[in-house]
């Protein structure tokens, strides 16, 4: 007798739980439209950008980068058209210095002076002549 009490208290319980559960969820839907109702209107979010305006943009700041270390030339024309042109990296080696002439070889005690011409230096290619760097092509025609 004592166990179907107290099980029926604990029904009776849960059943009030359950009741208390659902008057708290729409208590909170209730607050929740009522503050969407008071709320000023928000300004819509800009979208965020797409994956192709992103690569877009990486590469419009990669490009000026090239540009201001001066490895591109970027020419734009009056109808918005954009060429885009390498600018040719020149490297100038430093000459080797050149020697020319004979030495004299001269040896003390009993031996004999003698007078023999120096080995040949090792020749090194001559550098490459110094390229102007080419004029901007003429923009397209329209």
């Amino acid at each position: 007798q004592l166990t179907e009490k107290l099980q029926d208290a604990e029904n009776d319980s849960m059943a009030k739980i359950a009741e208390l559960e659902k008057q708290l969820s729409q208590a909170r839907r209730e607050l929740e439209a009522l503050r969407e109702q008071l709320s000023p209107p928000r300004p819509p979010s800009p979208p965020a950008p797409q994956a192709q305006e992103c690569y877009r943009l990486a590469l419009e700041r990669r490009l000026a980068e090239l540009e201001e270390k001066g490895l591109v030339q970027i020419l734009r024309g009056p109808d918005g058209d954009v060429a885009i042109e390498i600018v040719p990296v020149v490297i100038e080696t430093p000459a080797a210095p050149v020697v020319t002439g004979e030495a004299t070889v001269t040896t003390t005690g009993t031996g004999t002076a003698t007078d023999a011409p120096a080995p040949a230096p090792a020749l090194s290619p001559p550098p490459a002549p110094a390229a102007a760097p080419l004029p901007p092509p003429p923009p397209p025609p329209p």
